[in-house]
């Protein structure tokens, strides 16, 4: 049975990486000034950065839902029965909800694996998939594999400044209530515990003092040579690079994924924003 792997560009990835990958692409919308772009598609991240330092405030949709239906029609008509969809969290987008809609219209399996994430992870999960699919491993084991690595893993969110945030009302009541506060560094998180909303972990009074308290509570979980970490930043490379050293010595020698938070995430943390990731390696 012929099993297709879909994630959305929350996962970080463009089309073209995606194509190259041999992953189904599902672009989200960015808005500027009226203006709709296709996520990955027709606008990438550094693009998305330079709106935001020109003092830009971008908002987010979910996928077209033409472009849904024309991947799932296309889906069923090359033969594929099942199909593993890693969308961007359900507590911060509609996708999954739709798809599901879809697939059952198209009379096609889905599975969705509920990340309560995305950025890195997401990628992390799909790529894994993939590999799994070119194995021939059966669609139910690859959803079990991607599940159980699901259970262990964590999302934590510095942001430079929380306005972008609690514009998009992507945050709990709480978390949103921080955002009016002056010399508060809030530490947010992003995991199952959360349902896959931002919620706020800790609030501390410096940048210096958020990166080395969250990397502390990685430490906490005593993480090992089972698990991939990630950094990434919103157009601060310098912390961002401060970050990951920080990881490194505080994880010396395990597999460490450094980069960006793509475009649709960037739109709504805003420039300088760091984030800390960890996932239980899929079993392959």
């Amino acid at each position: 049975m012929k099993t297709a792997i879909v994630t959305d560009s929350g996962s970080g990835l463009n089309k073209q990486q995606a194509d190259a990958l041999g992953i189904y692409y599902l672009p989200l919308q960015i808005i500027v000034n009226d203006n709709m772009y296709l996520d990955g598609v027709d606008i990438q991240v550094e693009q998305i950065y330079e709106m935001l330092k020109q003092g830009e405030m971008p908002t987010t949709s979910m996928p077209p839902m033409g472009i849904i239906e024309e991947l799932f029609h296309k889906l069923k008509k090359d033969g594929y029965e099942d199909v593993i969809a890693i969308p961007l969290t359900s507590g911060l987008s509609s996708t999954s909800s739709v798809m599901h809609a879809v697939a059952k219209e198209c009379e096609l399996k889905l599975h969705i694996i509920e990340t309560y994430s995305t950025c890195n992870i997401q990628c992390y999960l799909a790529k894994c998939a993939q590999q799994l699919v070119k194995q021939e491993v059966a669609a139910e084991e690859i959803v079990k594999r991607l599940q159980d690595s699901v259970a262990h893993s964590d999302t934590l969110i510095i942001p430079n400044d929380l306005q972008h945030l609690k514009r998009g009302g992507r945050l709990t009541p709480l978390a949103a209530a921080l955002g009016g506060l002056l010399k508060i560094k809030p530490i947010l998180k992003l995991d199952e515990g959360s349902q896959g909303k931002i919620d706020v972990f800790d609030k501390v009074r410096t940048m210096s003092k958020a990166m080395s308290k969250a990397v502390t509570t990685f430490q906490e979980t005593k993480l090992d040579d089972a698990y991939t970490l990630t950094v990434l930043h919103s157009g601060s490379e310098e912390e961002g690079l401060k970050l990951k050293t920080l990881m490194e010595e505080a994880f010396p020698g395990m597999d460490l994924y450094f980069g960006l938070i793509g475009a649709v995430i960037s739109c709504h943390t805003g420039l300088g924003c760091l984030g800390i990731q960890y996932i239980r390696k899929v079993k392959m």
